[in-house]
């Protein structure tokens, strides 16, 4: 399969959370940035409540543009109930995040998707837990 005929992101769902995994330096073409942008949002628009973990594990570096694309992933994300966070980010982008202060925004995580993953999803099942003690307690059995 050539590089053209790859998916910008690839999905893969492990109950309660979706992980995006980004193709191999495709996000470095200028071309490409909106397909990032595109996939995405049709992939959070086709599962409302999303709760998307998308490992940057293949990329080594994150333009203006690509920044500007995880902002509006992440706006359509939280406007339909979802969470996003990022995993595998190398430290070089994680100071690019520092910088632009974008690391107030993002959940962003160094750990490889397999750590992340179980983290993401004891932490959804930690939440839940919560507010079924704030709505009167679990049931009894």
């Amino acid at each position: 399969m050539s590089e053209h005929d790859e998916p910008m992101v690839i999905f893969n769902e492990q109950p309660p959370i979706h992980v995006g995994t980004v193709s191999p330096s495709r996000v470095l073409r200028m071309v490409n940035i909106a397909e990032l942008g595109v996939t995405v949002l049709a992939y959070v628009k086709k599962h409302p409540g999303l709760n998307l973990l998308l490992s940057f594990e293949n990329v080594d570096y994150l333009s203006s543009a690509v920044l500007t694309e995880l902002l509006r992933i992440n706006q359509a994300i939280q406007e339909c109930r979802g969470r996003l966070r990022l995993c595998a980010v190398s430290p070089a982008i994680q100071e690019i995040f520092q910088i632009t202060r974008l690391d107030t925004v993002f959940s962003i995580h160094g750990e490889g998707v397999d750590v992340e993953a179980k983290k993401f999803a004891r932490a959804i099942a930690l939440e839940r837990e919560e507010k079924a003690w704030e709505s009167g307690g679990p049931s009894a059995s």
